[in-house]
């Protein structure tokens, strides 16, 4: 029996380039190995590993590879950050991955800005040998019979394949989500289910205006949202506070969870400003909901 690995290294380069909006590119990635890629759902988590400031992409092999990847000099190491999977074509050996572009920000979406067919990255993804490899938080009850999302533009592409996913279902639920984009011109056609409303949540009109903080539209949008009775739970529940600042919000919703579910992803303290609103003030259910802070203002998450 060949051993599971349940993530891989794939050696892949940029296939093509595509402009999806003004803030949002997609990067098809190519390579042979990706025949033994798998995604396990449609917020599948990877790692992408970008060149260093030297152009260098030297990533250790092996069982022990991360702790010998974090004893690398800083300026050896090769910048690691956490994407999702788009689409998988694994008879293609391809792989979408959007990203949201913010300038030169870090070396994730400066590397985005210039990158173009031809160019390296290392992908570290779940291996087909695998049954269940992690990186999913998307787990929603049999019994799903309302669906709601709320995420900024780095969880846009997990949203768009949530909502892809949900509309090749026999009887899909009711949808209703809340994405925040940078600009209104990000605003993009997604395809879901017949029964979904999705409010978007610019936070400028033009790039010549002052934008709104990150996270401040989606929670502005949340508090004064009509939400349904079905959509609140028993409450109740103890609502222990996270520093963001500190510890990473994660907390995924009970496998319990029956009839109502949410999902919830972005920039940490907006997510955690939500989670208050929802559970602490609404008597939401916590168990029916998945907080995920994608990313904090400010600091670096691997």
């Amino acid at each position: 029996m060949a051993q599971r690995v349940p993530f891989h290294l794939f050696d892949v380069s940029v296939r093509e380039r595509i402009e999806l909006s003004p803030s949002m590119l997609r990067f098809v990635f190519a390579g042979p190995s990706l025949a033994q890629a798998r995604s396990f759902g449609p917020d599948q988590r990877i790692k992408i590993f970008f060149p260093n400031a030297a152009g260098e992409l030297s990533v250790p092999r092996g069982e022990d590879w991360y702790a010998r990847y974090r004893d690398q000099h800083e300026a050896q190491r090769a910048p690691m950050r956490t994407y999702t999977i788009r689409a998988l074509r694994p008879d293609a050996t391809e792989l979408d991955v959007d990203f949201a572009a913010h300038g030169d920000s870090g070396p994730a979406s400066s590397w985005a800005l210039r990158a173009r067919p031809g160019d390296r990255v290392l992908l570290l993804a779940p291996h087909a040998s695998q049954e269940d490899s992690g990186g999913v938080e998307w787990r929603p009850p049999a019994d799903v019979r309302e669906v709601l999302l709320i995420a900024d533009e780095t969880a846009l592409p997990a949203v768009a394949g949530i909502l892809e996913s949900l509309a090749a279902q026999p009887r899909p639920p009711k949808v209703r989500a809340y994405i925040e984009v940078p600009l209104r011109a990000d605003v993009v056609d997604l395809v879901g289910p017949g029964d979904m409303r999705i409010h978007w949540l610019p936070r400028a009109e033009r790039r010549d205006e002052p934008p709104a903080d990150y996270g401040a539209r989606l929670v502005e949008a949340i508090r004064a949202a009509q939400l349904t009775p079905a959509q609140a739970g028993e409450g109740g529940e103890a609502l222990a506070e996270v520093d963001v600042d500190r510890e990473i919000l994660w907390e995924q919703a009970a496998a319990t969870a029956s009839g109502f579910y949410a999902w919830i992803a972005g920039e940490a303290g907006a997510v955690m400003a939500i989670r208050r609103h929802l559970v602490g003030e609404r008597g939401f259910a916590k168990s029916a909901i998945s907080f995920m802070g994608y990313w904090r203002k400010g600091r670096v998450l691997d």
